[in-house]
């Protein structure tokens, strides 16, 4: 609050100080320089008051106020070109200085194809190469409409201004009609206050050069809307205040919605061909550097797509085949990978082996340590078993506690032998939970298949297995083969404890 009063009083100072400059100078040396220089030092503090506005925010609002200290950043470089031209009349800056007061509020603009619903809180690359379509846009406007006319009459023609306040009153509808049909309450305030602040703006402009500031020079009673207009959004930054948290979707957006938009940014290069036509016949060269940029952006932003498309691709094909707390692979997955398996041990012979695993206790401690805890307990089991198996294995979660290892190539003995390693690993590892150790173990049941004919009674056959090492008192593998029952401390202490911590 205090931060937001000292803006204001500053704002509210500089404005009257403006005011006093007028009256006593007015259009007189040094009255359009110390003009100039106050509306500098007011754009440099609204520019401050939206970075703070910025830093209050979340989700889409934080990339409307950057957008907005964009557009601002743009108007006050322009500010100190004028500074800088009425002291040295440069015209190289008087040209850059014209485009970017025409075009300031482009950023802005941009403001429109955010997303309250689905915006980050930095701003999309996608948005980014279309702002830098849209401000090739607004250059080759500029050299179309305003800088071709000039160059060919001599001075600038008074009715080439008309694309201008069209594209200006455009955007300012657009803010307005969004904040009406919106239910979000955020985006009724952000772009109701801008739109009513940029018609305002829109309007102050239309009295400059077809009203009664029609040929006033710099320092005159004028200026002093100008300084206005520099007060008016640094309220609006300075009271601003965020009503509503950002809420992640439920739901994907629908595509139709999405199709308009980006049916819009292929509008963006035809435009820029277009102009550049007219353009090339007075400056060829800077007409191929902005068709040049302009298929870099495009094929930037195409780019861009094809790499989120496959990312999400891949994401959904990861998803429907990966478990989403261990990233094995899910129930469904390793038993269709069981199933191809088992079609080539047909075909060449081979036997599979298959090792169904069960935790033990794994119920207790849910009870006692909490399914947070429980969760942390499988993903380490999961990882463990993951890393004794051979790269061309595969290893799976059956469900709850219960996982699988499809092992091509391998007979009764030796994925007996694979399924003791793993047993003895996880009987090996200390897991520490809340400061106090937690000991797991397995219960594994071995079975072998040659045929997919196999698949249900190999599956039957290492749930009934498993089930007998429960049985027998666990943290064993079965069959047993004729050999020594494997649990016990003898056995798990031929390995070195591993400590894990949660």
């Amino acid at each position: 609050m205090l931060k937001t009063r000292i803006a204001l009083t500053v704002a509210g100072l500089l404005w009257l100080a403006h005011i006093g400059v007028i009256v006593f100078w007015g259009s007189q040396s040094p009255g359009p320089v110390l003009s100039d220089l106050i509306q500098l030092i007011l754009g440099g503090t609204l520019i401050l008051v939206i970075a703070q506005a910025s830093g209050r925010s979340e989700g889409m609002a934080i990339s409307f106020w950057r957008l907005t200290a964009c557009a601002y950043t743009l108007l006050f470089v322009a500010q100190f070109l004028s500074v800088y031209n009425d002291l040295f009349h440069t015209s190289v800056i008087s040209w850059t200085n014209n485009l970017l007061f025409s075009f300031w509020f482009v950023p802005l603009a941009m403001a429109m194809f955010l997303d309250p619903d689905h915006s980050a809180a930095k701003l999309d690359t996608l948005v980014a190469l279309d702002f830098v379509q849209a401000v090739l846009v607004c250059v080759a406007a500029y050299l179309y409409f305003f800088l071709i006319p000039k160059s060919a009459a001599g001075e600038l023609a008074h009715e080439v201004w008309a694309p201008y306040f069209i594209g200006y009153f455009f955007v300012a509808g657009a803010f307005i009609l969004r904040a009406v049909i919106t239910r979000s309450r955020d985006v009724k305030v952000l772009f109701g206050r801008m739109g009513i602040f940029l018609a305002l703006s829109g309007f102050v402009d239309a009295l400059y050069y077809y009203g009664p500031g029609q040929g006033l020079k710099t320092g005159a009673w004028f200026d002093a809307l100008w300084s206005a207009l520099l007060v008016v959004p640094l309220v609006i930054a300075a009271t601003w205040k965020q009503l509503e948290a950002p809420e992640l979707p439920l739901e994907a957006p629908q595509r139709e919605k999405r199709i308009y938009t980006e049916m819009f940014f292929l509008l963006y290069p035809l435009l820029v061909l277009f102009m550049s036509l007219r353009i090339a016949r007075e400056r060829l060269g800077l007409a191929a550097a902005m068709v040049c940029l302009s298929f870099v952006c495009s094929s930037a932003r195409l780019l861009v797509t094809q790499h989120r498309l496959l990312e999400t691709k891949e994401a959904l094909r990861r998803e429907a085949s990966r478990d989403s707390l261990t990233s094995l692979w899910n129930r469904k997955a390793i038993l269709t990978i069981l199933e191809r398996e088992l079609l080539r041990a047909e075909r060449d012979g081979q036997p599979v082996g298959l090792i169904m695993i069960d935790v033990d206790h794994f119920k207790k401690i849910n009870d006692t340590r909490g399914h947070a805890a429980g969760d942390a307990v499988l993903r380490i089991i999961a990882s463990g078993i993951a890393a004794m198996v051979r790269p061309y294995d595969s290893v799976g979660r059956y469900g709850g506690e219960e996982f699988l290892i499809v092992a091509p190539n391998c007979d009764l003995a030796e994925s007996w032998e694979l399924a003791e390693r793993v047993r003895l690993h996880v009987a090996n590892c200390n897991i520490n939970v809340e400061k106090s150790t937690v000991h797991v173990s397995l219960s594994l049941g071995v079975g072998t298949g040659h045929a997919a004919g196999d698949l249900e009674k190999l599956l039957s056959a290492a749930d009934a297995a498993m089930y007998q090492a429960k049985n027998a008192g666990r943290n064993r593998v079965e069959p047993s083969l004729g050999r020594a029952a494997s649990a016990g401390l003898g056995s798990a202490a031929s390995s070195p404890n591993r400590d894990f911590w949660l």
